[in-house]
């Protein structure tokens, strides 16, 4: 697990928590020091753990309140370069915010694919037993549905219900 892989219940506390300090932060350096580039952590790490929504969500109002704290302070630039700045601001953390998604999306995707699935599996050859990585034995059906989305139905061959059942199947070469 690393730091942008959180369970669903704490990335809108965290996310809020991110985007409060940095705009304290923002808020304390003053007017003149502006540091835009610290917005993109919380816009990153909402976007990853809590969908685009979200991260577009951060990315709109992160800018908005830098424009409230604008509002308070001797301005040292008019109307028209805060509205520059906070449309700036807001369009290329919503793109972030977009292609932090995407490429979340696609990493979950993978990390799906690659847990899938592959290489050697160790078999019994009389019960078709899989042993698994905890080297317990567990039967086919269960491990392939833990690890992929594969669901199974059972039925006869038409082999194996002769051989089983020959009263009910004839052989049809008889």
């Amino acid at each position: 697990m690393n730091l942008f892989d959180v369970d669903r219940k704490g990335v809108f506390s965290l996310s809020f928590l991110a985007a409060g300090v940095t705009l304290l932060l923002d808020y304390l350096s003053g007017p003149f020091i502006h540091f835009p580039v610290l917005f993109l952590i919380p816009v990153l790490f909402a976007s990853w753990n809590g969908g685009k929504t979200f991260g577009m969500f951060l990315a709109a109002s992160m800018p908005l309140v830098r424009l409230v704290f604008e509002i308070f302070w001797d301005k040292p630039w008019g109307p028209f370069e805060m509205a520059v700045n906070l449309l700036a601001q807001t369009v290329v953390l919503s793109i972030v915010a977009f292609l932090t998604d995407k490429v979340a999306c696609q990493h979950r995707e993978l990390k799906r694919e690659v847990n899938a699935l592959q290489g050697l599996l160790p078999i019994c050859s009389f019960c078709k037993k899989i042993r698994n990585e905890k080297e317990e034995w567990e039967p086919i059906e269960i491990y392939i549905k833990s690890r992929s989305d594969t669901e199974f139905s059972h039925g006869l061959c038409p082999e194996c219900a002769h051989e089983h059942y020959a009263e009910y199947f004839p052989s049809t070469s008889d």
